[in-house]
C-alpha cells in the first residue's frame, strides 16, 4: 500500500538549471538541509515507481535472478527512504548522507544486472514493451543518481566552504556539485579518445589513430561523467568498426575524425569512421535493447562478465560488462536526449558512419 500510494505521487523534473541551483554558492547550513528536506519527500517516490516498473512485468521475467535481485534492491531502498525522518539538524544530516552513500552502493552493478536479465529473457515479451521498460528504468535511474549525486556535492562544498582555505582560493568557482561551468569539450574528446585507444591496443593489440578539430577552444557547462559516458560508448563503436574493416580488407587502420563545434545554445560533437557503416537491413534496429554487432551472436549466450563496474557514467573498463549485450547506444541516446539534446546516425554502407552528438550549452 506504501508504494502504490508514493507511486502515484507527481515527482519533480530534473533539469540542469535545478542542478545549478541547488549548488549556487554560498553553501549555507540552511540550504543544505532545505535540499535534504526536498530529497525526503521525493527519493520514496522516485523508488516506488520503480519498484511498479518491475511489478508489472511478466512473471517468467520478474522472477529472473538478475531481475529479481534488482528489484530486491529497490525495494529495500525505498522501505529505507520512506522510513527516513525529515532531516532537520547537522547531526540527522550526517546520518542522511550515510542513506545515500549505502543506496549509491547498493546500485552500482544494477545495469549490467538488467542487461544480462533482459538478454536472458528477451524471447519473453516483445521488443516494444522491453524497450518502454528499459527507457523507464535509465530515465528515472538517472535522475535519482543526478538528484542524491547533486545533495553528496551540496553537502562537500558546505564542509569545505567553511574551511578558510577553501573561502580564499576560491574552489568553489569551477564546480556546482556535479556540475562543470568550465567543461573544456576538445579535453575531454581527446581523453575519452585515449582511453579507447589504450581498451583497443589491449583487446585487440592495436587502435585506430584520431584527430580532433573544429572548435577546439570551447568551453562550456555541463556534467562531465555523462560526456564522458556518451563519448567512449560513441568512441568505441567508431574505433571497433575501423579495426573491423581493416582486418577484413587487410588494409591500413583509418583514423576516426571527431569534430566540436558551437552554435546558438549548443554544443555539438561528430565522429566520422570508415568503418563500413551500418547493413541497411539493420539500420532500424541500432537503438533496440538487446540488439548488438559485438560478435553478431543475438541469440547465443552473451558474453562473460568482466570485474569491472559500470553504472552508465564511468570509464571504458567500467563499460565492459554490458559490451555486446547491446545497451550502449540506447543508454547513449537516453543520456543525450535526458537535458534536451540529441544524437543521430547517418551511415553510408560500404564505407562509414558520420555520429552527431548536440548537446545544450547553458
Amino acid at each position: 500500500e506504501d508504494v502504490d500510494c508514493y507511486a502515484a505521487m507527481d515527482q519533480q523534473p530534473v533539469t540542469l538549471q535545478r542542478l545549478l541551483e541547488i549548488c549556487q554558492p554560498p553553501s549555507t547550513l540552511e540550504k543544505v538541509l532545505r535540499n535534504a528536506q526536498y530529497l525526503c519527500r521525493e527519493r520514496p517516490v522516485r523508488y516506488a515507481k520503480r519498484v511498479k516498473l518491475f511489478q508489472r512485468l511478466p512473471y517468467i521475467v520478474n522472477i529472473n535472478p538478475h531481475i529479481n535481485s534488482t528489484y530486491q534492491v529497490y525495494y529495500k531502498n525505498f522501505e529505507e527512504s520512506q522510513q527516513f525522518p525529515m532531516v532537520n539538524s547537522l547531526s540527522e544530516e550526517r546520518e542522511f548522507i550515510k542513506m545515500l552513500a549505502r543506496h549509491s552502493n547498493s546500485l552500482k552493478n544494477i545495469m549490467p544486472q538488467i542487461a544480462r536479465g533482459f538478454y536472458e529473457c528477451r524471447r519473453y515479451f516483445s521488443n516494444d514493451d522491453r524497450c518502454q521498460f528499459l527507457d523507464q528504468l535509465i530515465k528515472m535511474r538517472i535522475g535519482l543518481r543526478l538528484i542524491t549525486s547533486q545533495h553528496l556535492a551540496l553537502y562537500e562544498q558546505f564542509q569545505d566552504f567553511n574551511n578558510s582555505d577553501a573561502k580564499q582560493t576560491g574552489v568553489q568557482n569551477r564546480y556546482q556539485g556535479i556540475v562543470d561551468n568550465k567543461l573544456w569539450l576538445a579535453n575531454i574528446v581527446q581523453t575519452c579518445a585515449q582511453s579507447v585507444q589504450a581498451m583497443c591496443d589491449m583487446s585487440f593489440g592495436d587502435s585506430p589513430s584520431f584527430i580532433i578539430d573544429g572548435q577546439t577552444d570551447i568551453v562550456f557547462r555541463y556534467i562531465p561523467s555523462h560526456l564522458d559516458y556518451m563519448l567512449t560508448e560513441l568512441l568505441k563503436n567508431a574505433f571497433h568498426a575501423s579495426l573491423r574493416v581493416a582486418e577484413n580488407t587487410k588494409s591500413e587502420i583509418s583514423p576516426v575524425l571527431i569534430t566540436v563545434s558551437k552554435g546558438d545554445g549548443k554544443v555539438a560533437v561528430r565522429i566520422r569512421d570508415k568503418g563500413g557503416g551500418i547493413p541497411s537491413n539493420i539500420h532500424n534496429k541500432v537503438f533496440d535493447y538487446s540488439f548488438t554487432t559485438f560478435g553478431r551472436n543475438s541469440t547465443d549466450d552473451p558474453p562473460e562478465d568482466s570485474t569491472a563496474n559500470t553504472d552508465g557514467t564511468t570509464s571504458v573498463a567500467n563499460q565492459s560488462m554490458v559490451s555486446g549485450l547491446g545497451f550502449g547506444l540506447p543508454m547513449t541516446k537516453i543520456y543525450a536526449e535526458y537535458f534536451g539534446g540529441t544524437l543521430n546516425i547517418i551511415s553510408l554502407e560500404g564505407y562509414g558512419c558520420d555520429v552527431f552528438l548536440e548537446l545544450p550549452s547553458i
